[in-house]
């Protein structure tokens, strides 16, 4: 038997989305399937590694309240993050180090064209110099050409265009 959304033992995103997908209700490769394993089975975890719940709505509540869309039909329309950018975003800001630091300092976010991995990894790198209260933050994006690694750049500063908050 799988768990509604309605029946949810969490009101984390991240990993209401994870447990979602280890039960089947949610269809996903199998990468996406073993990282939402390794969410749920870390969450059992007692060597200092923790998820900080709090953490994860902070970042989700940042790009949620923060940043608007800025191209095409979605032009100034406020971020809203799919269950599985809610599980990304959770899990690069929610788990933590014993020492409060972050455990996942780089990611490798892969998805078809038109699923919104620009204005999510812009958002995140915003989240990252504005809103993370980390000192001297430096963030970069790759892409396979520097034009390509150009569109994030340019997508993010649309954004901080967008946000009265940001600019």
């Amino acid at each position: 038997m799988t768990k509604s959304r309605e029946t949810s033992l969490t009101t984390d995103r991240a990993t209401d989305y994870a447990q979602r997908v280890t039960d089947g209700e949610i269809v996903a490769g199998p990468h996406v399937r073993n990282a939402c394993r390794r969410h749920l089975d870390d969450m059992k975890r007692t060597d200092g590694i923790q998820y900080a719940e709090a953490a994860a709505a902070r970042a989700l509540r940042f790009l949620e309240t923060k940043l608007f869309l800025s191209e095409g039909q979605f032009e100034g329309v406020p971020f809203r993050a799919h269950p599985s950018q809610a599980f990304i975003i959770g899990s690069l800001f929610g788990w933590k180090r014993e020492d409060g630091s972050r455990r996942f300092r780089r990611a490798y976010i892969e998805e078809a064209k038109g699923n919104g991995k620009s204005p999510v990894a812009g958002g995140i790198g915003l989240y990252g110099l504005r809103a993370d209260g980390e000192a001297g933050a430096e963030i970069y994006a790759a892409g396979a050409t520097k034009e390509q690694a150009g569109v994030l750049f340019r997508d993010a500063v649309k954004m901080v265009r967008k946000s009265p908050w940001l600019e």
